[in-house]
């Protein structure tokens, strides 16, 4: 099964910077949920309430360079690979482009496992994307 990357545009607000006038470290990880929110979405497995949802089990992150008061691009790649059926992958970046230069601010590598909503259990990536 193949997915697209979804790449996301958006705006550093005020509020995200820290006192040294740049973006917090924990607003980076917002950033990055709203990326993945726009892949699932994207992918048309957001649209309704699920039975199953899929949860962050592991996040593995490295910064980079510093972000400012500009826009930020978020890519959100799902990794291809049958490692387990309980989760998956996805590599994400947020970027900035300076000077007409794309440049990577953050790396991460995101762990999703998935989560039956009712007893509260793991369950299958197949379950997840057979539920509606």
């Amino acid at each position: 099964m193949m997915f697209e990357d979804v790449v996301i545009a958006l705006p550093v607000r005020p509020n995200d910077l820290d006192s040294f006038g740049h973006v917090n470290y924990a607003t980076v990880l917002e950033y990055m949920e709203a990326g993945r929110w726009a892949w699932l979405s994207h992918h048309h497995k957001m649209e309704q309430a699920s039975s199953v949802l899929p949860v962050v089990s592991r996040l593995e992150i490295a910064y980079h360079r510093e972000i400012r008061m500009e826009q930020v691009q978020v890519n959100t790649h799902l990794e291809p690979g049958e490692e387990s059926p309980y989760y998956v992958f996805f590599k994400q970046t947020v970027g900035v482009v300076r000077e007409g230069r794309p440049i990577t601010a953050v790396e991460a590598r995101v762990r999703m496992v998935f989560m039956d909503a009712v007893k509260r259990t793991l369950t299958t990536k197949q379950a997840f994307l057979e539920s509606k």
